[in-house]
């Protein structure tokens, strides 16, 4: 069974008309609805007015730099990272990143916001010693991991999967990377197996009347991290299952 660890997800909210006429006020307000959960020192940008729209106006995070969010008038991304080397096993990191599906709808509806594109992204890691045998067995012809075969003797592998499908009332794209590699881990080099998924709605060119709703919005959310999951689990087999 492989047990994963979480070291990213990222929420985020694509707002094409966001306009951002009072930074101040709308720090306070994820101030209001976050509570202490950013308690680092925010920071408001004294941003020209024909900067890009992506370039954040506001970034906030907490104390210990494991969750941030930026504002840009393009866009809202929600983020928890957090480095492979600090990962300690007792703590619930899900806590910081649950409840998000209320803040991105509250947010939403105080602002008055027109929602035309979600995003939801983690990725994923474990460590795994025979990674690149396990991959190419489950995802390869064994007859091409041979002497003198594309991929004998193999030290990095990636798989890359994209799908665009209808779920639970939404069209959505599925990008899966599988990524076999060398990390850092607790000061050794360890083999590992590195997975990472978005999960999107469609874009603006693909559908730009779209304008989600807060019902929406916490409907996606929500139940977005168990697809998700099902995700993993058609990949790497019934059994697996994930951390923090």
């Amino acid at each position: 069974m492989l047990q994963f660890s979480v070291v990213k997800v990222l929420f985020s909210l694509f707002t094409p008309e966001f306009e951002m006429t009072s930074t101040l006020k709308i720090a306070n307000l994820v101030s209001d609805l976050v509570g202490d959960r950013l308690d680092g020192q925010p920071t408001i940008l004294p941003i020209p007015p024909n900067s890009p729209l992506a370039v954040p106006r506001i970034i906030m995070k907490s104390s210990d730099r494991l969750l941030s969010l930026s504002i840009s008038p393009k866009r809202t991304n929600f983020e928890f990272k957090i480095p492979v080397e600090s990962i300690v096993d007792m703590i619930d990191y899900k806590s910081y990143y649950s409840g998000l599906a209320d803040f991105f709808s509250e947010f939403k509806k105080k602002l008055n916001l027109s929602v035309q594109r979600l995003g939801y992204a983690t990725e994923r890691f474990v460590i795994k010693e025979d990674v690149f045998s396990y991959i190419m067995h489950r995802f390869c012809k064994m007859d091409q991991t041979t002497v003198g075969k594309p991929f004998y003797q193999t030290k990095r592998f990636e798989i890359h999967s994209l799908k665009g499908y209808g779920w639970e009332g939404f069209q959505i794209n599925s990008w899966v990377r599988i990524k076999c590699l060398p990390i850092r881990f607790r000061g050794n080099e360890r083999k590992a197996l590195l997975v990472q998924n978005d999960l999107n709605t469609l874009s603006g060119e693909e559908d730009p009347s779209a304008n989600f709703n807060t019902t929406e919005i916490e409907k996606y959310f929500n139940n977005i991290p168990i697809h998700l999951d099902q995700i993993l689990d058609l990949y790497f087999g019934k059994g697996i299952s994930s951390s923090h």
